[in-house]
């Protein structure tokens, strides 16, 4: 059963000014080309971060860099190229990450699909929204692996 802080939840006991400093840091943000992606890789580079921005589009990935290279933040962005709705990319992502670094201290898995029609499946065949938004979460390695979409 649902409390009344479910309905009404309190104040925030924390904010982004919180954020260490990330220098040295890297981190991964999938879907960082909108939303709350985006506002994560913002926050992730205002704080010194190194962050690969994980995208299907490389045109929305370069138009958010583009939008984010305007606040002269101190932190720096790179697009490569992800589409969770396929396997075949999520491994060629992985390959081309570990050609370039061999750790990640933080993965923010923010893409995801929200409300698509009943019927569409990934290229390997599972259903979209299932596939799409829960198979990456199963490949994590760290527990340090935030989850929004």
């Amino acid at each position: 059963m649902l409390g009344l802080s479910a309905l009404f939840p309190p104040a925030p006991k924390w904010n982004i000014d919180q954020v260490p400093d990330l220098t040295g840091r890297i981190a991964i943000v999938t879907g960082g080309n909108s939303g709350i992606g985006y506002e994560t890789v913002r926050v992730l580079l205002s704080k010194n971060a190194k962050v690969y921005m994980a995208a299907r589009s490389e045109e929305r990935a370069q138009h958010a860099i583009t939008d984010l290279a305007k606040l002269q933040l101190p932190g720096q962005v790179e697009w490569m190229l992800l589409d969770l709705a396929s396997l075949e990319s999520i491994k060629k992502f992985a390959v081309e990450y570990l050609t370039k670094v061999q750790r990640v201290d933080v993965l923010f898995n923010s893409a995801g699909v929200m409300n698509p029609v009943v019927g569409p499946t990934t290229k390997d065949g599972y259903e979209l929204h299932v596939g799409t938004n829960s198979c990456l979460l199963y490949t994590s390695p760290s527990p340090r692996d935030l989850s929004t979409s």
